[in-house]
């Protein structure tokens, strides 16, 4: 069996490898064309939307998903590899910068282990306080953390979260794997202790923004957007409130191209429905009332309701 320290080590450079690609890929270093080949007998990866080819935000969206499942495996595994080498509960370790890493690693673990792409914080109570690891300068207060949906800010960054990851790698590195008796009782990341719930909580389930984009893009999203599964706006909507808003605060808009790509980043799907008009879904302005179940469009009334041979009116349906 592979050492806890190079289980660590690997996951590591398998979640820089994925975040490097995914910001080449939002670069447009990495193209879906590079990628894309005619036949499907040489196909090595098609990123085709509706069949009409390559499409860089597909592969944008791919590479946002592959870089969330590098993260939740770099997660489960360090943890895993914990347990291989202590047997106590993280609060019961004696060294202070040791027991906040171990801790704040056994919470991403009890909440990325439910539910690896779209996380909420399971913080037990007792853990619902603030973490510090003075060597790599990591603070986490997770005493308001519980129930609020995973962002790689409550860590620190994504580069706090590196830094996390070599440091276990080096105490792993200078402690002996511990084999327990067979009788003897071991502690896991499993065994949280388990809040009672009084009442269910509703939780959304959507990745949150600032995981993967920053700047305005993300802002907008947060500040003028609502998000929901059965949300749904004409991708030439979302782009003009983008404007507009960027007018009103001041702030620097970006190509509707880099905006598709940041959106797909951040986990929302554009598709192309009735009519070839293409669709954000999961996704609206604040004052929008379109669903996908129940989108109503008007649309002009000409003589015998027809529009260039097609008959128009109140539309009730989304096509598909």
């Amino acid at each position: 069996m592979m050492k806890p320290v190079f289980e660590i080590r690997m996951v590591k450079e398998n979640l820089d490898l994925s975040m490097a690609m995914m910001q080449a890929v939002q670069e447009e270093k990495v193209t879906a064309k590079q990628l894309f080949r005619d036949g499907p007998e040489d196909m090595f990866i098609a990123f085709a939307v509706d069949n009409d080819g390559p499409d860089q935000q597909e592969l944008s969206r791919r590479a946002a998903n592959q870089a969330r499942a590098a993260f939740a495996l770099a997660v489960i595994q360090t943890q895993r590899s914990l347990d291989r080498v202590f047997t106590g509960s993280p609060l019961d370790e004696e060294n202070p910068d040791l027991q906040a890493a171990r801790c704040v690693m056994f919470l991403l673990n009890n909440t990325v282990f439910a539910n690896l792409f779209t996380p909420v914080w399971d913080c037990p109570p007792e853990y619902r306080r603030r973490f510090e690891v003075r060597p790599i300068s990591l603070l986490m207060d997770a005493g308001e953390l519980h129930g609020k949906g995973l962002s790689w800010d409550h860590v620190g960054g994504l580069a706090q979260f590196m830094d996390l990851l070599v440091y276990l790698a080096n105490w792993v590195d200078d402690l002996t794997e511990i084999q327990p008796a067979a009788d003897a009782p071991r502690y896991t990341a499993l065994q949280a202790t388990v809040e009672p719930e009084t009442e269910s909580e509703i939780v959304t389930a959507n990745p949150d923004p600032a995981w993967t984009v920053d700047g305005p893009t993300s802002r907008f999203v947060v500040e003028q957007c609502e998000i929901g599964n059965n949300h749904l706006i004409l991708a030439k909507d979302l782009y003009a409130g983008f404007q507009e808003w960027c007018r009103e605060t001041g702030l620097d808009d970006v190509s509707q191209r880099s905006f598709g790509m940041q959106l797909t980043a951040m986990g929302f799907q554009r598709r192309r429905r009735g009519r070839g008009k293409h669709w954000w879904d999961g996704i609206r302005l604040m004052a929008q009332t379109t669903t996908r179940d129940t989108l109503v469009e008007r649309r002009p009334l000409v003589a015998n309701g027809r529009t260039g041979g097609h008959y128009e009116g109140y539309q009730t349906k989304l096509p598909t």
